[in-house]
């Protein structure tokens, strides 16, 4: 039976308690100065643990899965059907696990649970699909990508495979939105029910470095090793099996050129109906060009005009934390978190490929938030980072920061032009005095740490706005 996962919506007292537990909770939360991001949904959950199935009845719900890029997808999602005339959730701050979700969904509903947005777009960690699907019943499920992440958590990226795998299967109904370059995720669609709405890019965007294939895999069908027509970084690009035919899929929302790239965004040419576009997209980097690509794949999915969201893809904002900028007092600084190898590689690609000096932070913790084993480091490319000449200072920050100089250290970092430095004050300080545009590296914890700093001396919005 195709629904038997379906939960059962609670009574009206409970669903109202629920509610009025999570407001609450949130209320004195946020007004003591913390986000309240997971905590109201456990407390609501605690009084009603199927208020979720409440909460989102009648809603198309849009659920962004995978490694990286899932905040930056669901803002451009979020953007692209608000922008067009449609009220819309999204979970803003980012909690991604099923309490985080359930705040954001109870506290915009209405004091009886019902709904008040039509529509959802939800940020959900990989390992949580599987529990949050049987709740929000989504319309649409993307995934962005599959790398090495928090291998103390998920074992490898096989693991993580099979974990989105079961939130699939149990969502026979919904679209799938998947990345055609990307052979690990593009497997999902084996066996599966589900429609599915490819994206990619056609070409290569650039020259992206070696092939790496230790994330990819082999064939899902044979077992042998893939080769490749074209890359576009890591293990992303035109990918094929030489035996059985296992290959990449030709995409409904198709990147045809990467024209222009700068500090400002890209300007490519997407196909996403019968004749390509060009588009200009406000936030930088090849990834972004991905991440682009996949909004405009999960808005077609929901049956919405795809010239929505490439419409609105020049006025996309970034998120918190995600090419955030920052003006601390004349002085540019720009944060990129970085979490994994292929994520901090193409970090580096960024970073490195503007023709002037600048100064770069790096910072690092192994809290429960970011995975406790940072032996990714080793994988990372930082020898790129250290070999560009318009490298002129470097600061090392965090929980780890002698773990990670060490690593830097033997990237070959100039040692009188790379510090440690033991706290955020005194590192904000130091990127008050540099007169170069600075950029912030930082994984994810390390992030919300430093982050919270620079709104204080800035400004700047919490993260939960």
């Amino acid at each position: 039976m195709r629904n038997n996962l379906r939960m059962k919506k609670p009574n009206p007292i409970q669903t109202i308690l629920a509610v009025a537990v999570c407001k609450l909770t949130r209320t004195i939360l946020r007004r003591t100065g913390r986000g309240g991001t997971a905590l109201p949904g456990i407390a609501a959950m605690k009084v009603s643990k199927n208020i979720l199935a409440a909460v989102s009845e009648g809603m198309q719900i849009v659920v962004v899965t995978g490694t990286n890029g899932k905040t930056t997808t669901c803002n451009m999602i979020e953007h692209a059907l608000s922008s067009s005339g449609h009220d819309c959730l999204l979970n803003r701050s980012g909690a991604n696990l099923l309490h985080g979700m359930a705040g954001d969904l109870i506290c915009a509903a209405d004091w009886r649970g019902r709904a008040r947005h039509p529509y959802a777009v939800l940020e959900c960690d990989e390992a949580a699909l599987k529990q949050a699907v049987p709740f929000l019943r989504p319309a649409v499920i993307v995934v962005t990508n599959l790398f090495s992440d928090q291998v103390d958590r998920y074992g490898g990226v096989g693991n993580t495979l099979k974990e989105i795998r079961t939130g699939v299967k149990r969502s026979p109904d919904a679209a799938l939105v998947l990345n055609a370059e990307e052979p690990l995720s593009a497997s999902l669609s084996l066996g599966v029910p589900n429609r599915v709405v490819w994206y990619g890019l056609d070409a290569s965007a650039g020259q992206q470095g070696s092939i790496d294939l230790s994330d990819a895999g082999v064939c899902p069908r044979c077992g042998s090793e893939y080769v490749y027509d074209y890359h576009v970084y890591a293990h992303l690009g035109g990918f094929r099996c030489p035996k059985c035919g296992y290959c990449r899929q030709q995409p409904d929302v198709a990147v045809v050129s990467v024209d222009r790239k700068t500090a400002d965004g890209s300007v490519v040419h997407i196909k996403a109906d019968e004749i390509p576009q060009e588009v200009h997209i406000s936030l930088p980097a090849v990834y972004n060009i991905y991440n682009a690509a996949a909004a405009t794949a999960a808005v077609k999915a929901l049956g919405l005009p795809a010239e929505d969201a490439l419409r609105s893809l020049s006025s996309v904002r970034s998120s918190f934390g995600r090419l955030e900028t920052f003006d601390l007092d004349g002085t540019r600084l720009q944060m990129i978190l970085v979490k994994n190898p292929a994520g901090c590689n193409q970090a580096f690609s960024y970073v490195t490929g503007f023709d002037s000096d600048y100064t770069a932070v790096l910072c690092l913790n192994n809290r429960t938030g970011d995975g406790t084993d940072i032996s990714w480091i080793e994988k990372a490319d930082y020898e790129k980072l250290c070999a560009d000449p318009h490298l002129k200072q470097l600061y090392v920050c965090g929980d780890k920061a002698r773990d990670l100089y060490a690593r830097l250290q033997k990237a070959g970092a100039d040692p009188a032009h790379t510090v440690i430095v033991d706290d955020y004050r005194t590192l904000v300080g130091k990127m008050r005095e540099d007169a170069r545009p600075v950029f912030i590296l930082p994984n994810y914890t390390a992030m919300m740490d430093l982050r919270q700093v620079l709104c204080q001396e800035t400004g700047t919005r919490d993260f939960w706005e």
